[in-house]
């Protein structure tokens, strides 16, 4: 159900907020989320805020890549690059996507499009609202990871599974990472899955 679920929600995600920058490029940047404006909580919420470690001197955009990172897989695409942990099985799912796939069933995934413009809100709420889920995902309070502000996703992706989207932009690109956490999984395992993997983020 994940690995169904998850090209879905790439898929649409990238579409859904081209079409938002498309539709905002003439209203200027925006205002970030309001926190107070927010729906409850995701599962792994509790302790959501990232690290707050400088950003990456940015880079040439690149053509996807992984390769072996001392603690994990590097996953590489134009406007972003995480490191994996160690165990996955990288795979590309089309142009501006690349994944990691564990034996468990999670999966890590990052994407990219170019920058047309919109706010964090804006992205945020197009991203939910265009997702194909049993229940739409809840936009929750930004969160900061590498200096950069994240909006941030959580919900349901069927049979107790659930999805944790995080994006921003980066003036160039709109980048976005996603997480697949299968049924039974702590939300103390999820957290540190969440926290090691923002906190590799290279943008550029």
């Amino acid at each position: 159900m994940l690995s169904r679920a998850r090209t879905v929600l790439l898929s649409l995600t990238a579409a859904a907020v081209a079409m938002t920058g498309v539709a905002c490029s003439d209203n200027g940047s925006g205002d970030d989320p309001d926190p107070s404006s927010t729906a409850a909580a995701s599962p792994t919420d509790a302790g959501s805020a990232g690290s707050t470690s400088a950003s990456a001197e940015p880079s040439e955009p690149s053509e996807p890549s992984e390769s072996e990172a001392p603690d994990g897989t590097e996953l590489r695409i134009e406007g972003i690059s995480v490191v994996a942990p160690q165990g996955a099985k990288p795979q590309e799912l089309g142009e501006g996507l690349i994944s990691a796939d564990y034996a468990d069933g999670s999966f890590v995934n990052a994407g990219s499009i170019p920058d047309y413009g919109g706010s964090l809100r804006e992205l945020a709420q197009t991203a939910a609202e265009t997702s194909r889920f049993p229940t739409p995902p809840t936009v929750l309070a930004p969160v900061e990871y590498v200096g950069q502000r994240w909006w941030h996703l959580a919900g349901p992706a069927g049979l107790g599974d659930r999805v944790e989207s995080f994006g921003t932009s980066t003036g160039e690109y709109v980048v976005y990472v996603e997480f697949g956490i299968p049924q039974g999984t702590s939300r103390a395992d999820a957290q540190e899955r969440i926290e090691s993997v923002m906190g590799s983020v290279e943008l550029g």
